[in-house]
């Protein structure tokens, strides 16, 4: 009985590890499609500019919404970098 006992935090920090590492390919994965993301919006803001007649408040959206990614792509890197006491 003591031994089940025993048995059941080490299965509770198990789990918890597990759920990190989850956590971790979740945040990873979410990285990368955001990163994808704003490579497009590069491109698409590039031809946007380029085309005779563009509609510079599309453009400028477009700018809005990659800063926007870029805050929560930094916002992700600094959760997956591990904190270093100085």
């Amino acid at each position: 009985m003591a031994g089940s006992s025993a048995k059941a935090p080490l299965e509770g920090l198990s789990a918890a590890a597990a759920m990190k590492d989850e956590d971790l390919r979740e945040l990873k994965s979410q990285l990368a499609r955001l990163r994808q993301e704003h490579r497009d919006l590069d491109v698409a803001i590039e031809a946007l500019h380029n085309a005779p007649g563009s509609d510079l408040l599309q453009v400028q959206r477009l700018k809005k919404r990659k800063l926007v990614l870029r805050d929560r792509i930094i916002q992700i890197e600094d959760q997956l970098t591990p904190d270093i006491i100085a």
